[in-house]
């Protein structure tokens, strides 16, 4: 089961990622982002994988998915704190070399405001 919680920032929004980024929890991560896109028109969305657990190849997709649609909004997408196993993955099916991935756990992330607010369309 995969649970998603989003957060804004000053320059878009944060989605924290828990639980399996499988076959199954690929949906929820496409719903959220189309609301997420739909709604506040970030800039920028960064993907918090810290608490991903399991990911198989669709969940993999997912991936590539949410930067070509981040992108085609006119943003960008960064994904943080992958574990070993995810950044494993991605690097033997050839996808770290597409994304934008950080995986310094030291490099602090954006401070959350005080609450979410829909940017103007």
């Amino acid at each position: 089961m995969l649970r998603i919680q989003t957060t804004s920032f000053e320059t878009g929004i944060r989605m924290a990622l828990n639980g399996d980024l499988d076959v199954s929890g690929v949906p929820e991560l496409r719903a959220c982002l189309r609301q997420v896109l739909g709604t506040y028109r970030p800039g920028h969305v960064e993907v918090d994988l810290a608490g991903v657990g399991f990911l198989d190849c669709a969940g993999a997709r997912s991936l590539l998915w949410t930067d070509a649609s981040v992108r085609e909004w006119g943003g960008g997408a960064t994904f943080v704190r992958p574990s070993r196993q995810v950044l494993r993955l991605l690097g033997l099916l050839g996808f770290d070399s597409g994304l934008s991935i950080r995986t310094a756990s030291h490099v602090p992330l954006p401070q959350p405001t005080a609450e979410a607010r829909p940017r103007p369309n």
